[in-house]
């Protein structure tokens, strides 16, 4: 039989055992909250912005081969088919509000000596995102953690054609 001494601290032994037990559901549940959701949304917009860059590419590249008069038509493919395409692919995993929207404007480049002029085509592609796991907070609004957050993408390529622009 263990002396009176041995036996109070084998209980005083047990009773700090018991303590962190107790502690581990409210500090799991502040790492979720504090941590590891705010990382998974912030690592879905920087997915988001990816996939939106790949759009921008895609449009600047098209519009660089086409007329102008094709490339600013609403309806046309840079406006309206490669975002409808881009939406049934690769957009899927993009937590969009609204439809992207494109503006498109051209530009003079280097004029060479028998005074040929290059133009340049730039497209800026704005999106807007929606975080994945929306975290309420009640006082604050955060683009990316609580609130939508803007992606404004501007990419420039110069025309095959500079004839191609009127």
């Amino acid at each position: 039989m263990p002396s009176a001494r041995k036996r109070i601290k084998l209980k005083a032994r047990n009773k700090r055992g018991g303590a962190s037990i107790a502690e581990f559901g409210p500090a799991l549940g502040l790492i979720l909250i504090c941590i590891f959701f705010p990382l998974v949304d912030m690592l879905a917009m920087g997915v988001s912005y990816g996939l939106c860059m790949v759009l921008n590419y895609n449009q600047v590249h098209e519009a660089a081969l086409i007329p102008s008069s094709e490339a600013l038509n609403n309806a046309g493919p840079i406006k309206k088919g490669i975002p409808d395409q881009w939406l049934n692919g690769m957009g899927h995993f993009v937590n969009m509000s609204g439809y992207p929207s494109t503006n498109i404007s051209y530009r003079n480049g280097i004029a060479d000596a028998s005074n040929n002029q290059d133009k340049i085509v730039t497209v800026s592609t704005t999106v807007v995102c929606n975080p994945f796991l929306p975290i309420p907070l009640p006082v604050v609004n955060v683009p990316g953690l609580n609130g939508s957050m803007t992606f404004t993408l501007t990419s420039e390529c110069q025309m095959e054609n500079p004839d191609n622009v009127q």
